[in-house]
């Protein structure tokens, strides 16, 4: 075969090629079009060929492996791994795949859970538990379930994806499985609960000593003060780490699927289960199961609870006998139960049992010494995220910040943030460029800025729509999902303010 022609010929039309040479044959396993001639890349090594746009470090680059019966989806992957630096292989049949992954040469392995013949489920059991490759192995799936995610993760599956996913979120997925950002980085997880304040040392601390038990936790706060963020980051330094993590918003389950839910069922147990449930307890066992606004449970399910609570058994629906479970179990609540508890509406011995840990997450207008540094961390993190003109807090700003009550706590900063982030046009932002959405009569922020005189709230309102209005093109729908408000009403306020409705 004259390799030099095939090669010349590729080169020309700007194609990335992948093969391996023997002697003076070459087999070419894979090409990438559309890419300009600079772009490529032929590393020669001793035996090998090497794909990849040039970087300094291309010859040490990752390798990927996609296991993908859907060939645009594979060839898609496959282009914007390729254009990230990655050396990437590619194929459609599962057995193909498997025999691929076994070679254990991966970094990362992108693997399709519903595939013909061979299931993704059953390669990813092959790969991880009865040959322990190294490879991370991230699934894709067209069925985004939890109860898919986490049987996926029992097998050994680093993260999943649920199509349709974007390029960043492939990108992000694989980036992470490449720098081992596991769920037990504990660093990472410690470190995002942000703070200097007294309050904060001491909640870290609180969290590194409960994490080393399996004792049952509390955790009581009002909304957004991050009750779960808590849950997560004591799941993550505890020896639960590498199992699943189970949230359970239990203010959003029906009452009367809430057993089902929780405990789970078999077929035909009532009228519609028509196959085996899996309940949150059973996707959690091995590991932690978080039960968020736990007083929003009706008192015949707690009582159930309290039972597997004590006995650590699960009663399935429809099922005679109990299933064993080990989970171990985090609640949070944003009332006062004790409250709950005196107006009959939540059982007493439940709450004990729950409370063998208590933490109290305070409100951020009781620790002002947080409300900055947390500022400044969404400042940079939404910054990054959208290329945004924003680079620092003035001086009045940060005192407006520090002086609001926050009734939306470190949710509602984060959001404050995000808002400034996606609409200043300028490096600094000034008191005149927030507006706070929390705000009632009573709480109002101050809204002199020392830099332009005097202005009002109607100022701010109106100059905070425009660059809504500028930053969506104009588009009355998604301005007004953005400000939280309905299209008559974003309407109705342009009209009074004279804004026009088009650029």
């Amino acid at each position: 075969m004259n390799t030099g022609g095939v090669f010349s010929h590729l080169l020309h039309q700007g194609d990335i090629i992948a093969g391996c040479v023997m002697s003076n044959t070459t087999y070419i396993n894979g090409i990438i079009n559309f890419l300009p001639p600079e772009k490529c890349v032929i590393h020669f090594t001793q035996t090998t060929i090497i794909r990849g746009r040039v970087k300094e470090t291309a010859a040490q680059g990752r390798t990927i492996l996609i296991i993908d019966d859907e060939e645009v989806i594979r060839d898609g992957c496959c282009q914007i791994l390729t254009r990230e630096g990655y050396f990437v292989d590619c194929t459609g049949e599962a057995a193909k795949g498997l025999k691929m992954a076994l070679g254990d040469s991966y970094d990362v392995i992108l693997l399709d859970v519903k595939m013909p013949n061979v299931s993704g489920m059953d390669i990813l059991k092959k790969l991880k538990e009865e040959n322990n490759i190294s490879a991370r192995i991230i699934i894709i799936t067209g069925y985004g379930s939890i109860p898919l995610a986490v049987e996926a993760m029992r097998h050994g599956a680093f993260n999943f994806l649920a199509k349709p996913y974007s390029a960043a979120a492939l990108q992000e997925a694989v980036s992470a499985a490449i720098k081992g950002n596991a769920p037990d980085d504990h660093t990472k997880d410690i470190s995002m609960l942000i703070g200097c304040s007294d309050y904060i040392k001491e909640l870290k601390e609180s969290i590194r000593r409960i994490a080393q038990t399996d004792s049952t936790v509390l955790i009581a706060g009002p909304s957004g003060t991050g009750k779960e963020l808590v849950a997560r980051t004591i799941h993550q330094l505890s020896r639960r780490a590498d199992k699943p993590f189970i949230p359970v918003d239990c203010s959003s389950l029906a009452e009367s699927l809430m057993e089902s839910e929780l405990f789970g069922h078999v077929k035909g147990a009532f009228s519609g289960a028509t196959e085996v449930h899996e309940g949150r307890f059973q996707m959690a066992d091995k590991g932690t199961l978080f039960l968020d606004e736990i007083s929003n449970i009706n008192l015949n399910i707690q009582a159930k609870l309290l039972r597997v609570i004590q006995e650590q058994e699960v009663p399935r629906v429809g099922k005679s006998s109990p299933e064993k479970v080990d989970v171990r179990l985090i609640a949070a609540t944003n009332k006062d139960i004790r409250v709950e508890i005196e107006a009959g509406k939540f059982r007493e011995d439940l709450f004990y049992r729950l409370s063998v840990v208590p933490l109290d997450l305070k409100p951020l207008k009781e620790r002002k010494a947080d409300i900055l540094p947390i500022a400044e961390h969404y400042l940079n993190y939404y910054q990054k995220k959208y290329q945004g003109k924003v680079r620092h807090l003035s001086e009045d700003a940060k005192k407006s910040l520090v002086s609001y009550r926050w009734p939306g706590n470190v949710r509602e900063l984060k959001n404050t943030i995000e808002r400034l982030c996606v609409l200043s046009d300028h490096d600094t932002v000034n008191l005149s460029d927030i507006f706070y959405y929390g705000q009632d009569e009573r709480t109002k922020a101050p809204v002199v800025d020392s830099s332009s005189g005097r202005i009002t709230l109607v100022d701010v309102e109106k100059e905070h729509i425009e660059k809504a209005l500028k930053h969506f093109h104009f588009q009355i729908n998604k301005t007004a999902e953005f400000l939280g408000i309905d299209r008559k009403t974003l309407r109705i306020k342009m009209r009074n303010y004279n804004i026009r409705t088009e650029p």
